[in-house]
């Protein structure tokens, strides 16, 4: 019976440990200050690289600078070195348990090793193992001053967010896929290659991001007022669909939003080191609605071709 009742305790337990609420609010680490609020989202999608003796290494680290970029949009205090400093610390301690899954996307047998993976990092998890560390201060506080302090990280947090969401559109993002390579015949000396591709949208990411979007609409409360207001579009719209309205409340922010979201679209294959800029007239949100399709003719040396049986190509131009 004792046993029963020691084993129904341990289950409660656990269960109740598993329902745990997400604290609102802001943290202090070793003076650096990390604000939670609705709008951070279960999981927040990471490309990142690590560097190390053995391809394990390699992937530790990669895992560890993937945790440290998500803590980053957390982060309320102003950046210093110091800063910096704690936050890898953090997500060095805390990288177990926090990355709830990641990808290989590839690692190349140099010296020292080098691999890129995509994780997922919970900032929730995150939120949970610093909680429980002694060395942890939690801010409350109700009066007009702590409702200024908040307000005011929120909103930093919300700009962060929205910039490193922004910012992975080219990197992660989209996707660019060849539909056709032909090798022109001729008796040149050079060789003519001819390339038909794609560029769309990463489902996944996609989908990550219109959530966060519909979020920010909401959080910024986008369709009741006009304050700054950037309008975002993906697709044909029906009443309330595919489209969102969102108050920056500072032309700064709102200015950000519109240069990422109409950045000129980069498209390398990166085997030839070759970078191609693209006009978007509607924006980088509308190419899986509107389409982008290109076709590229390439000139290059044979001895350029030697051992190799395929091209990549990507949205991510090196050096630019």
């Amino acid at each position: 019976m004792k046993r029963l009742l020691l084993l129904l305790m341990l289950m409660i337990g656990t269960e109740a440990n598993a329902f745990i609420p997400n604290f609102m609010g802001s943290l202090v680490f070793h003076g650096l200050k990390l604000h939670f609020t609705e709008s951070v989202p279960e999981q927040i999608e990471v490309t990142a690289i690590g560097t190390g003796k053995t391809r394990e290494a390699a992937i530790e680290n990669a895992l560890i600078a993937a945790v440290q970029e998500a803590i980053g949009v957390l982060v309320v205090s102003d950046q210093t070195v110091d800063n910096s400093r704690v936050v890898r610390d953090l997500a060095a301690t805390y990288s177990s348990g926090v990355v709830n899954e990641y990808k290989i996307i590839e690692c190349r047998e140099t010296t020292p090793v080098r691999c890129r993976i995509q994780a997922k990092v919970s900032p929730w998890n995150f939120q949970r193992k610093l909680m429980g560390d002694s060395s942890t201060i939690v801010i409350s506080g109700s009066d007009m001053l702590a409702q200024y302090q908040s307000s005011k990280n929120t909103l930093i947090q919300r700009q962060k967010l929205t910039k490193y969401y922004l910012s992975q559109i080219q990197q992660s993002g989209l996707e660019v896929k060849i539909l056709e390579l032909k090798v022109v015949p001729s008796t040149n000396d050079k060789v003519t290659l001819v390339i038909d591709y794609r560029v769309q949208w990463n489902p996944e990411f996609k989908k990550s991001m219109i959530s966060f979007l519909e979020k920010l609409e909401k959080d910024t409360n986008g369709r009741k007022t006009n304050n700054n207001q950037v309008y975002i579009q993906w697709g044909p719209t029906g009443w309330n669909e595919n489209r969102v309205f969102i108050n920056a409340y500072d032309p700064s922010f709102q200015k950000m939003m519109m240069n990422y979201m109409y950045a000129p679209l980069r498209v390398s294959i990166d085997e030839l080191g070759t970078c191609d800029r693209f006009e978007v007239n509607n924006g980088l949100f509308a190419i899986d609605w509107l389409g982008f399709r290109q076709q590229k003719v390439l000139t290059v040396e044979p001895d350029k071709l030697k051992n190799l049986s395929k091209l990549s190509m990507t949205t991510e131009c090196k050096g630019v």
